[in-house]
């Protein structure tokens, strides 16, 4: 029995690099035009027109683009979604999830537009560049543009280039007013995990989407809003049950994994000049903390927010998702919608190339017994550094132990791959943890400790552990 481990190093030459600065030079000059990439940017349209341009999408591209729903909004909207890969019918072994949901506030619809203008952007550009086609052929894109188009038709967009926007109004909810980002469930020190449980008592959109992250073994994700610009990572609140800190005294609040997601967040800023930069927060009112530091922020230490659906996505699964604030207008003036486009642009391709940061395994073998997903794949994003991993099993010893090195981006390219095997020996009860010598972490706690060892036990699942 054996398992394959997918490590990412840096094989793309220099010249590639040259060549892929060549092409995105130049997209945008200092006079910007509505008209990128074959499409309007200076335009929101209604929900229908969404729904057209992102079918639109697959027909242009077939069997690189195809539709799908999540679900209805309270008034019977669809939730839209649009997914992108080089096959789009059937995910290859080991290829990353990437999911990004916009507009779950109906008054923050800039992210609506950025991951609409995303999707043309990956298609549109497949042959003329190598990152892009990179990303498409070695990734699966879920692309939410809106998880509230209720909200979405409530909202009226700001005048041209108002200081400050409008911050707050009816449109922000669903049409039952409930604040959807307020609406997943709270991580617990011992979280419930059947799905029916969890979806007792939410709005129609939350469960939706929850039955879309609890069912797909999603890796990276993002969700967009508007009000500030910043790059907010885990967690939003204290685990329900372990609450030692005054809400009114908001202070950090981390995962067992922030070195990984400080580089998400930095990731997405650095390339965000506006963000990294804090060069746009005179628009924002008064009161949202800016200046952020490097554009990026703790969410507790910012304010508390319990029910967000960034906790719910690392707290339930091991999907590691941040929360992209990318506008201090809310709902901004179309014509303005070019230079967000602009913003955001470097920061969606870098941080969607996070995916293939860290490790990829293939568990062969009994599915019931060996597998995470249904084809027995586990991804865990690791910042640069030196790991050792090995495979534990259930019923096996666990494999001996392989250095892994996660090397720093060069020139921002993506790397490719390279496989190695871990080799279970046979079968016997599998020690438990004071044989050896193995402190157990709560449900999702998965780091790396100098001088102990971890596991992340989650039944009869195998998964990855640091050794050292």
């Amino acid at each position: 029995r054996t398992a394959l481990i997918l490590i990412f190093f840096d094989s793309w030459c220099s010249s590639e690099a040259n060549i892929e600065n060549r092409t995105f030079k130049g997209l945008f000059d200092n006079n910007t035009k509505c008209f990128n990439d074959g499409i309007n940017l200076c335009e929101y349209g209604d929900h229908d027109s969404l729904i057209r341009n992102l079918e639109k999408l697959t027909e242009d591209y077939p069997g690189f683009a195809r539709t799908g729903s999540i679900g209805k909004s309270v008034l019977g909207q669809d939730l839209r979604f649009i997914v992108i890969s080089k096959n789009v019918q059937e995910r290859d072994m080991l290829e990353p999830m990437v999911k990004l949901v916009g507009n779950m506030h109906g008054d923050e619809t800039v992210g609506r537009q950025l991951i609409y203008y995303f999707a043309n952007h990956l298609l549109f550009h497949y042959n003329t560049s190598n990152f892009i086609k990179f990303l498409v052929d070695n990734t699966e894109f879920h692309l939410l543009p809106t998880m509230n188009p209720d909200g979405f038709e409530m909202s009226n967009f700001s005048p041209q280039n108002a200081s400050p926007c409008t911050h707050r109004s009816i449109a922000r909810k669903n049409n039952n007013r409930v604040d959807l980002n307020r609406n997943f469930p709270r991580v617990k020190s011992k979280n419930v995990k059947n799905l029916q449980l969890l979806l007792r008592g939410r709005q129609i959109e939350t469960q939706s989407v929850m039955k879309w992250i609890m069912t797909n073994p999603f890796v990276l994700s993002a969700n967009f809003h508007g009000g500030a610009v910043v790059a907010n990572y885990p967690w939003d609140s204290q685990i329900q049950g372990q609450e030692t800190v005054n809400r009114l005294a908001p202070r950090p609040f981390l995962t067992a994994d922030t070195k990984s997601f400080k580089e998400l967040a930095l990731t997405y800023s650095k390339y965000n000049p506006t963000m990294f930069q804090q060069s746009t927060s005179d628009r924002c009112v008064p009161g949202t903390g800016a200046p952020f530091k490097n554009g990026i922020i703790n969410g507790a230490a910012w304010y508390e927010v319990r029910g967000s659906m960034q906790d719910f996505n690392y707290g339930f699964t091991n999907c590691m998702e941040i929360t992209l604030e990318v506008s201090c207008c809310k709902h901004p003036h179309p014509q303005e919608l070019p230079e967000f486009w602009k913003n955001n642009e470097y920061s969606l391709l870098y941080f969607s190339s996070m995916a293939h940061f860290g490790v990829s395994v293939k568990v062969q073998g009994n599915d019931k017994s060996v597998t995470t997903t249904k084809r027995g794949e586990f991804w865990k994003i690791l910042s640069p550094g030196n790991y050792t991993l090995a495979a534990y099993a259930d019923g096996y010893y666990s494999s001996d132990p392989i250095s892994v090195t996660v090397l720093e981006q060069q020139d921002g390219v993506p790397r490719a791959a390279e496989i190695l095997k871990f080799q279970f020996r046979s079968a016997r009860p599998t020690p438990r943890s004071a044989d050896l010598n193995t402190t157990i972490l709560a449900e999702n706690d998965f780091d790396i400790i100098k001088g102990k060892t971890f596991y992340w036990e989650l039944g009869d699942i195998p998964l990855l552990f640091p050794v050292d």
